[in-house]
């Protein structure tokens, strides 16, 4: 990698010598040099990041877990355990209302069956984020109610819930982040304004571990409008795909 980023910087520079015009006596114009980033930064061509050489990855990367994912079988419903635990049901709760907007979506008025977030607790939950050598992180929320022999919706009132995402697919502000000391890293993806996840930050926290890892264990944090602090809802290990 350090070979890597040495080879491309040196081309940079070549090209930005090569891209330079002389003047009238025959002296080479002055070559901006690579801009000296903040601690904790590095640049990678562009724009200064945040990270270090051992961390931007050549090529795409992309991990993943969920809590259950469900089949439809012939006999049934198949059950598959992944290594997700959600570990606060109250603010997976908030996150399903505001930051995905599929439940809990009246403020006033009578709502049952799949508008109660209740519905979805036990229910399947999937993550999965990729980022290549721009830095920047896709991250992806899926959920899935429990299976039943009977699924209905009553929602009747005053609807302000705002655009409903499932799959949530955020793509803008987010940032990676390296934390512990660069021992791990931390996502920070910014909800959608399209409804009340956009005054929220989703932190998606890796203690130790790298994007070369084949797999890295992980908290999400998002935070309870009636608690002034990020709270850890869902705990796991991602697995690089």
């Amino acid at each position: 990698m350090k070979k890597l980023l040495a080879s491309f910087l040196a081309i940079y520079s070549a090209l930005l010598m090569a891209g330079c015009g002389k003047d009238g006596g025959g002296s080479p114009a002055p070559v901006n040099p690579v801009p000296t980033c903040p601690s904790g930064q590095v640049w990678n061509g562009n724009v200064c990041v945040n990270g270090n050489p051992g961390q931007i990855p050549t090529s795409r990367v992309q991990f993943y877990d969920y809590n259950k994912y469900f089949t439809q079988t012939a006999w049934g419903v198949s059950t598959a355990s992944g290594d997700m635990r959600i570990t606060d049901a109250t603010v997976y709760k908030t996150f399903l209302k505001e930051a995905m907007a599929i439940c809990d979506r009246n403020i006033w008025g009578l709502q049952s069956g799949l508008a109660d977030c209740n519905r979805w607790v036990d229910g399947s939950f999937q993550i999965s984020w990729a980022m290549d050598s721009t830095m920047k992180p896709i991250v992806q929320f899926y959920a899935y109610p429990a299976p039943a022999y009977f699924q209905y919706t009553i929602s009747l009132g005053i609807n302000a819930g705002g655009v409903a995402f499932n799959p949530l697919i955020l793509t803008s502000n987010n940032t990676y982040n390296l934390i512990n000391q660069s021992k791990g890293f931390e996502i920070r993806a910014q909800g959608s304004m399209w409804n009340g996840g956009g005054l929220r930050t989703i932190y998606i926290q890796v203690l130790n571990g790298t994007l070369a890892d084949s797999y890295v264990y992980y908290d999400v944090y998002y935070k309870h409008p009636d608690r002034n602090e990020n709270i850890k809802f869902a705990t796991g290990k991602f697995k690089k795909y």
